[in-house]
C-alpha cells in the first residue's frame, strides 16, 4: 500500500524556471525605464548568459550586467552612482514579481487535497536555501497540506545523495515500496529515490531540465518506474501500486 507521496518542489509544483527568466527580464525592463539605453533583446541574452555561465542562485547577476557593459560591450561608460541605481531598480523588480507572480501548477493543490481524503502522508524533499525555499512554500499556501518538508542545506546533504530520501523514510516509519516520489530531475531525482527502493514517477512540466526538450539529452541508462504530465495521473499509479 502506498502510504506516503513524496515531492520535490521546484519546476514541480510550480513554474520555478518561468518565474526566474520573467523576474530577471522585469529587472532589465526597470534598468532601460531609468534611462539604461540597450537593446532589450541584448540585454536579456547578455543576462542570460550570465545566468547560465554563474547560476541561478548567483547573488550578483545585475551587479555584473553592468560591469560586462562598461569592460566587454562598445559604447558604455556607467558611472558608479549609476551603477548602483540600475542594480537597485532591477534587484527590486526582480523581487516584487517573484512575490506578485508565485502561483501553483493548476493541478496541485486538488492532488495535495486528494491525497488528505485518502489519508496518505506528503513530503517535499528538496534542495536549497531553507529559507528560499520555505518562503515559497509559504507564498504557495500549501504549508497545511505538506506532513513534512525535507531542505537539503538543513541536513547538509544535497541530492542526489539518497540519505536525504531515507531520512524522509525513517521520519514516516514507511519502506521505499510503500512510497511514492515525484520529481522533474533525473539524476537528482529520480536515482536517490531509486536507491531508497521508492516508486518513482517523472514530471514533465517543460522546466530547464525536461528531458522532453530537444537540446536536454537524456541519459539512455535512467528510467523513472512511471512518466506523467499532471499530478492527476498518480491516483491511477497509486491504485495499480496497491494492487500489486
Amino acid at each position: 500500500m502506498i502510504k506516503l507521496v513524496g515531492f520535490d518542489l521546484d519546476d514541480c509544483l510550480f513554474d520555478s524556471t518561468g518565474l526566474s527568466k520573467r523576474a530577471r527580464i522585469k529587472g532589465i525592463d526597470a534598468m532601460r525605464n531609468l534611462g539604461l539605453e540597450i537593446d532589450r533583446e541584448k540585454a536579456i541574452q547578455i543576462l542570460m548568459e550570465i545566468c547560465l555561465e554563474y547560476g541561478s542562485n548567483f547573488p550578483f547577476h545585475y551587479d555584473l550586467f553592468i560591469r560586462r557593459l562598461n569592460e566587454v560591450e562598445e559604447g558604455f561608460n556607467i558611472s558608479y552612482n549609476l551603477s548602483d541605481k540600475y542594480v537597485a531598480a532591477a534587484v527590486m523588480a526582480y523581487h516584487k514579481e517573484k512575490i506578485d507572480s508565485i502561483k501553483l501548477y493548476d493541478d496541485v493543490k486538488p492532488c495535495l487535497m486528494k491525497l488528505k481524503e485518502y489519508d496518505i502522508k506528503t513530503a517535499i524533499i528538496s534542495d536549497g536555501l531553507p529559507k528560499k525555499q520555505y518562503e515559497k512554500i509559504l507564498r504557495l499556501n500549501i504549508d497545511d497540506l505538506i506532513d513534512l518538508v525535507v531542505i537539503s542545506d538543513q541536513f547538509g546533504i544535497r541530492k542526489p545523495n539518497p540519505k536525504l530520501f531515507e531520512f524522509c523514510l525513517r521520519k514516516f516509519g514507511v519502506k521505499g515500496q510503500e512510497t511514492l516520489y515525484i520529481g522533474d530531475r533525473l539524476e537528482k531525482d529520480i536515482v536517490p529515490a531509486r536507491k531508497n527502493r521508492i516508486n518513482t514517477v517523472y514530471i514533465h512540466r517543460g522546466g530547464k531540465y525536461d528531458y522532453l526538450k530537444p537540446e536536454i539529452e537524456k541519459p539512455i541508462d535512467l528510467k523513472p518506474d512511471f512518466e506523467i504530465k499532471n499530478l492527476n495521473e498518480i491516483f491511477s499509479i497509486i491504485e495499480e501500486l496497491n494492487k500489486k
